[in-house]
């Protein structure tokens, strides 16, 4: 007995649409006197570097200008700072041992016991003495 298969008729296939075959573009020459015209002469290239180092010179000023704003902004902040602590001090008292061990521990622990805290403690001790009197 033949066993029948059974076979399936596939859908039929659309046409394929015809792509136009991009074709490579051909390098042309340029003729020696329009490649001469883009090259620059030392003397245009100079002024040209030299304008862009102004540029650059000129960008680099107002980066400083900014800069020294911000560190002078930073000044005040730690004059007025100071004078507060000062007076609370005054006012209040202060354990300088305590708050020199204090440093150095902060100091130690914040640089692997690499860092000399002696300039932080004089400005604790700066900080802490009563300010000088003056004569009237």
């Amino acid at each position: 007995m033949a066993t029948t298969k059974s076979v399936k008729k596939a859908a039929p296939k659309a046409p394929a649409k015809k792509v136009p075959q991009k074709t490579a573009a051909k390098a042309t020459r340029k003729p020696a006197a329009a490649v001469k015209s883009t090259v620059l002469s030392s003397e245009q290239l100079v002024v040209e570097n030299l304008s862009t180092l102004s540029s650059l010179v000129g960008t680099l000023g107002e980066t400083l200008d900014v800069l020294v704003q911000k560190t002078e902004n930073m000044a005040y902040h730690l004059i007025a700072t100071e004078e507060v602590l000062a007076e609370v001090v005054t006012a209040t008292g202060i354990d300088l041992a305590r708050v020199n061990a204090r440093i150095r521990a902060k100091i130690a622990n914040g640089t692997d016991s690499q860092g000399n805290p002696t300039k932080a403690i004089d400005i604790a001790a700066g900080i802490v003495s009563p300010l000088p009197k003056f004569r009237k």
